[in-house]
C-alpha cells in the first residue's frame, strides 16, 4: 500500500526539514538555467518557481535535476497551476545585503524549498480536488504587497530623466495596459570555450500608464511564460500590480523604461484593489487607444487639414526642428511644406506596401498570419462570421531630397495614399508588375510640393514619424522660385 503523503502549509516550514511536502499555487516562474556539469559530464539545470498557499505566505522552490527533468518541469508547470511539491528540502533564506541585487522574488517567509531529482518531485495537483484548487487559484488576483506602497509613474520618471542618472532600481506600480506589441526576436552573441555562438531571445514590449503619466512607459518582458500571458492582456482593460519591476534609463529609447526581471512579480487585475482599479480604469476609458499604436495607420486618425499646412521648410530644417538644435521640447509635432524630388518610391520591388490591421483590436497583423492571433478577437470573429476581419491600408516608405539633404522617414499611407495614387489598397497587390512599374515612374525623380505632418520621437516610439498629408507635382521653375537655403 502506498504511503500517504502528509502535506503541510508553507508557514510550517523549518530549516531542519528534509522531506517537506505542500500544495501551492505557482504565481511566477523563471527561465531555466542549463549548465554543463563537469563532474558527471552531463547537462544539468535549475528552474525557480514562486509559490503561494495563502494571501500572506509566498516563497520560492528551486527544482534541480538533469536537463531532461528540468525541461519536463518547464513544459508541465505553468503560472496559475496548483502543484504538489513532495520531498523538498527546507532551506533558510539568507538576508540580501543592502544595495545588492536580488535574483529571485522577495519571500514573505524566512525559508525556501529545494527539490532535487531522485529525492523529491513536483507534479500538478489532482483535478478532482476542485474546491482546493479554486481557493488557491483565487490568489492569482490577490496583491502580493500592500497597494499603499505603489509609486506613480510620473515620480518614477522624474528620478531618471537623463542618461546621467544611471541608477537601476526596483519599484512597485499599479498601472493599466495601453498596448501589447508583437513579440520581437533578438540575437545575442555568447562566448564559449573555443567558440562563439548566437542565442535567440524573445522580447515583448507592453505600454503601461497611470493617471500621473498617460503618455505611457515601455515594459519589456523576456520570460517565455509571461510573454504568453501578456499576449492575453487587453488594452485599457487589464490592470497590473507590478512588484519589484526594474526601472532604468535606456540609451536606445532615450528615456526611462521598465523591465520584468527575475525578482519581478505581477498580479493581474488585483481584486482587493477595487477602488484603486476602478479609478484607474475610469481614467483609462478617457485615453484614446490609438495614441499608443506603433503602426503608421494610427497617425492618420488626426491629420491636419491640407490648407492649414503653410510653413515652408527644407529637409535640414525639418530634422533640426525634430531632433536637432531647433527642437522645442514643449511641441510633440509640427507641419511643413517641402519642395523636393522623390528619390525613392519602390512600388515594384519585393517589399510589401500594404499592411493590415485587425478590425476588432486595431493592432497590426503580422504578414505571416491570416488574421489577428488574439483569442479575444477570434471569439468576436466567430460570433460575426460575415464581418471583415481586417482592414488593408497603404504603408509606403518614400524618400524626398532637396538641396539640403534627403528625408528618409516619410510614409505615404492610408487615405492620402489612395487619393494620391488613385488606387485602393485592396487592389494594389492584384496589379501586374508592369502597371506597378508605371505607377512608380509617375512619381520617382519628379518634383513635388509635399505637405507633411512630423511627429517627434517620444518614450513609447523612439523613431521620427513623417506622414505625407498631400503631394502635388510641380514644374522645375516653381521649385527654383521656392528654393530656400538653411
Amino acid at each position: 500500500m502506498a504511503k500517504r503523503i502528509k502535506f503541510q502549509r508553507l508557514a510550517e516550514m523549518r530549516p531542519t526539514m528534509t522531506r517537506f511536502s505542500t500544495v501551492a499555487l505557482i504565481v511566477s516562474k523563471s527561465s531555466p538555467n542549463i549548465f554543463y556539469d563537469k563532474l558527471s559530464g552531463t547537462e544539468r539545470g535549475v528552474l525557480t518557481l514562486t509559490i503561494r498557499d495563502s494571501p500572506n505566505h509566498l516563497t520560492t522552490c528551486k527544482c534541480w535535476g538533469q536537463r531532461a527533468c528540468v525541461d519536463e518541469y518547464v513544459t508541465m508547470l505553468q503560472i496559475g497551476h496548483v502543484v504538489d511539491i513532495v520531498g523538498a528540502k527546507v532551506m533558510s533564506i539568507p538576508a540580501t545585503p543592502p544595495g545588492e541585487q536580488r535574483y529571485q522574488p522577495q519571500s514573505t517567509l524566512s525559508c525556501a524549498l529545494v527539490v532535487n531529482e531522485g529525492s523529491g518531485y513536483v507534479m500538478n495537483h489532482n483535478n478532482d480536488d476542485f474546491d482546493h484548487i479554486t481557493i488557491l487559484q483565487q490568489l492569482l488576483q490577490r496583491p502580493i504587497k500592500p497597494l499603499g506602497a505603489v509609486l506613480k509613474l510620473a515620480d518614477v520618471r522624474s528620478g531618471l530623466e537623463s542618461p546621467d542618472k544611471i541608477i537601476t532600481t526596483n519599484v512597485d506600480l499599479l498601472v493599466v495596459v495601453a498596448a501589447v506589441r508583437p513579440v520581437r526576436q533578438i540575437k545575442r552573441k555568447l562566448q564559449a570555450p573555443h567558440c562563439e555562438f548566437q542565442e535567440l531571445l524573445h522580447c515583448l514590449e507592453v505600454i503601461v500608464f497611470d493617471a500621473s503619466y498617460p503618455e505611457g512607459m515601455l515594459l519589456s518582458v523576456w520570460q517565455a511564460d509571461w510573454i504568453r500571458r501578456a499576449q492575453h492582456w487587453q488594452p485599457l482593460r487589464t490592470v497590473l500590480h507590478l512588484v519589484d519591476v526594474r526601472v532604468s534609463y535606456s540609451n536606445f529609447h532615450r528615456c526611462p523604461v521598465l523591465s520584468h526581471s527575475n525578482c519581478t512579480l505581477i498580479c493581474e487585475n488585483p481584486e482587493v484593489a477595487g477602488e484603486d482599479c476602478r479609478l484607474l480604469l475610469a481614467f483609462a476609458a478617457t485615453v484614446p487607444l490609438r495614441s499608443f499604436s506603433g503602426c503608421a495607420q494610427a497617425e492618420l486618425d488626426s491629420l491636419p487639414a491640407v490648407a492649414s499646412i503653410q510653413t515652408q521648410m527644407t529637409v535640414k530644417q525639418i530634422y533640426s526642428r525634430a531632433e536637432g538644435e531647433l527642437r522645442d521640447p514643449s511641441m510633440h509635432q509640427f507641419t511643413a511644406v517641402l519642395y523636393a524630388m522623390v528619390t525613392k518610391f519602390d512600388l515594384d520591388g519585393l517589399t510589401s506596401h500594404v499592411s493590415r490591421k485587425c478590425t476588432a483590436c486595431q493592432r497590426l497583423i503580422p504578414r505571416n498570419l491570416e488574421d489577428c492571433a488574439s483569442d479575444a478577437c477570434q471569439m468576436d470573429f466567430s460570433l460575426a462570421n460575415d464581418e471583415p476581419r481586417y482592414i488593408s491600408y497603404f504603408n509606403i516608405n518614400i524618400h524626398m531630397s532637396d538641396q539640403t539633404g534627403t528625408l528618409v522617414e516619410a510614409r505615404l499611407a492610408g487615405q492620402p495614399a489612395e487619393r494620391i495614387l488613385g488606387l485602393r489598397a485592396e487592389d494594389f497587390d492584384r496589379l501586374p508588375e508592369r502597371e506597378k512599374s508605371e505607377l512608380k515612374w509617375r512619381f520617382l525623380l519628379k518634383y513635388f510640393e509635399l505637405r507633411l505632418m512630423i511627429k517627434k520621437p517620444v518614450d513609447v516610439r523612439n523613431n521620427l514619424v513623417v506622414v505625407v498629408v498631400d503631394m502635388q507635382a510641380i514644374p522645375l521653375e516653381k521649385i527654383v522660385a521656392k528654393m530656400a537655403v538653411f
